[in-house]
C-alpha cells in the first residue's frame, strides 16, 4: 500500500463520516420537529379531555327534572361534539406516531447499507492483509527515508486501521440505538390504537345515549308552554344581541361621520376671510362630536387591512377551543322552530384567557342578557365582540394588538356556562367566524 493510497483512503472515510453525520442531523431535526408536533397534539387531547369529564360530570347532575331534560341534551350534545374532536386529535397523533416510525425505519436502512459499505472495504482491508500478511506495510516502514518519515507512515497506518474500526462499531451502536427507538415507538403505536379503540367505543355510547336523549324530549313537550317559552326567550336574547351591537356600531358610526362633517367645517371657517365670521363659525364647530377616538384616521386603516389579510388564518380567542354551537340559523330539535344565531360558541376549558384576534380598540364594553358583558373590539369597518366571559381585563377605549388578553372565558358560574361568544361583524352585517379562524389543528 503507497502512502497516497493510504491518504486516498483516509479522504475518502472522511467524506463518509461527514456525510452520516450530515443526515444524522437531518434526521434527528425531523425527528425533533416530529415530536414537538406530538407533544402540541397530545396537549390538546388532554385539554378536551379535562372538557369532556367537566361535561359529563355537569350531565350526570342534570336528571331530575323535565326542566333539567333539556339542558343535559344540549349538554349531552356539546360532550359528543367534544369527543368527536378528541378522536380526530388521537387520530392525528396516531398518524405522527407512523411518520416518526417511518422515519427511523428510513434511516435505519440508510444505516444498514452505510454499515455493510464500511463492512466491505475493513473486510477488503483484511483480504489484503491476509494475502499479503504485514509485510507490505512492514516494508513501508523499513524503506522509510528518515526516522521522521517512519514515525509519519506508522501514524497514518495506525489512524487507518483504528478509525475503521471505530466507525464499524459506532455504527452498530447507532443501528442498535434506532431498533430500540422503533420497537418504543411500535409499542407507542400499538396503545394509541387501543386509546383510539376505547374512544370510539365510547363516542358509539354516546351517540345512543343521544338517542335516548331524543326519546326523553318527547317528553318534555307534555311541558310544550314551558319549552316554548324558553325558545322564545333564547331567541329574545339573540336578537337583542344583535340589536344592541347594531344600535352601538350604528350610534359610532353616526358620531364618527358628525366628527368628519365637523372637521371639515372648521376647516371651511378658517379660510373665511371676515374675522367675525370666521372666529363665530371656528367657535361653533370646535368642539367634538362624541368621545375622542384613541387612533387616527391612518391607524383604523392599518386596523382594517390587517384584519382583512386574516380571513382563514385569523388565530382563535382561545387556546384549544372547539366550536359547539354554530353561525346562522339553528332548528330546534323539539318544535322545528328557526333561531338565527350571529356568531359562535367555542367551548374552552374554564377561565381560558381571551385574546384579541387582531389590532384595534375596545370601543364598548356594553352588559346583553344571558351573555353578561360583551367587550367590542373596532378593527376599522370590522368589529369583534367577545361575550359570556368570566372576568374582564380590557377597558373602554383602550388599544389593543393581536394576542392582547381581554379577559376569561366563562366558568360553571356564567349563564352559559364553559364557553366563549365570538361574533364577526363586516359593517352593517354579522358573518361566519369559521370562514376566519384558522384550522385548529395548525
Amino acid at each position: 500500500m503507497t502512502m497516497r493510497s493510504l491518504f486516498l483512503c483516509i479522504i475518502l472515510l472522511g467524506a463518509i463520516i461527514a456525510e452520516v453525520n450530515g443526515q444524522t442531523s437531518s434526521f434527528e431535526e425531523r425527528r425533533s420537529a416530529l415530536n414537538s408536533r406530538q407533544e402540541a397534539t397530545r396537549t390538546q387531547i388532554q385539554d378536551l379531555q379535562e372538557q369532556i369529564n367537566n361535561y359529563q360530570e355537569r350531565l350526570g347532575n342534570a336528571t331530575e327534572r323535565y326542566d333539567e331534560t333539556y339542558q343535559q341534551y344540549e349538554e349531552l350534545t356539546r360532550l359528543i361534539r367534544l369527543q368527536e374532536e378528541k378522536i380526530r386529535q388521537m387520530r392525528r397523533e396516531q398518524n405522527q406516531i407512523e411518520q416518526e416510525i417511518d422515519l427511523v425505519e428510513e434511516n435505519l436502512q440508510m444505516l444498514e447499507t452505510e454499515l455493510n459499505e464500511l463492512v466491505d472495504k475493513y473486510q477488503s482491508t483484511l483480504t489484503y492483509i491476509y494475502k499479503h500478511g504485514r509485510t507490505t506495510e512492514l516494508a513501508l516502514l523499513l524503506t522509510s527515508a528518515s526516522l521522521n518519515q517512519l514515525m509519519v507512515r506508522s501514524y497514518y497506518l495506525n489512524l487507518f486501521d483504528q478509525h475503521s474500526r471505530e466507525q464499524v462499531e459506532e455504527i452498530r451502536r447507532k443501528q442498535q440505538e434506532y431498533e430500540n427507538s422503533r420497537e418504543e415507538l411500535a409499542e407507542a403505536r400499538s396503545e394509541n390504537r387501543e386509546a383510539l379503540e376505547s374512544i370510539e367505543t365510547e363516542t358509539e355510547q354516546l351517540a345512543q345515549k343521544e338517542e335516548q336523549q331524543k326519546r326523553n324530549v318527547e317528553m318534555l313537550k307534555r311541558d310544550r308552554n314551558n319549552l316554548e317559552n324558553q325558545v322564545k326567550i333564547r331567541q329574545d336574547q339573540l336578537n337583542e344581541l344583535s340589536e344592541t351591537l347594531s344600535d352601538l356600531i350604528s350610534e359610532e358610526q353616526r358620531l364618527e361621520e358628525a366628527e368628519a362633517e365637523r372637521r371639515r367645517n372648521l376647516a371651511a371657517a378658517s379660510e373665511i376671510e371676515d374675522d367675525e365670521e370666521r372666529m363665530a363659525a371656528e367657535e361653533r364647530y370646535s368642539t367634538p362630536i362624541g368621545s375622542a377616538r384613541p387612533v387616527s384616521a391612518e391607524e383604523m386603516v392599518q386596523f382594517e387591512s390587517k384584519f382583512e389579510n386574516l380571513r382563514g388564518q385569523m388565530p382563535w380567542p382561545v387556546e384549544n377551543g372547539l366550536i359547539t354551537e354554530r353561525f346562522g340559523e339553528r332548528v330546534h330539535p323539539v318544535f322545528g322552530t328557526k333561531t338565527n344565531v350571529p356568531g359562535v360558541d367555542i367551548a374552552a376549558s374554564p377561565r381560558s384567557e381571551v385574546r384579541a384576534v387582531s389590532d384595534g380598540y375596545v370601543f364598548e364594553i356594553v352588559p346583553v342578557s344571558d351573555f353578561g358583558e360583551v367587550v367590542l373590539v373596532k378593527h376599522g369597518s370590522y368589529y369583534t365582540a367577545y361575550g359570556n366571559l368570566s372576568s374582564i381585563y380590557a377597558r373602554k377605549n383602550q388599544v389593543v394588538r393581536q394576542g392582547d388578553t381581554l379577559g376569561l372565558s366563562g366558568d360553571e358560574n356564567n349563564i352559559r356556562g364553559e364557553v366563549l361568544l365570538f361574533l364577526i361583524r363586516d359593517g352593517r352585517e354579522f358573518v361566519n367566524p369559521e370562514n376566519w379562524l384558522r384550522d385548529s389543528l395548525q
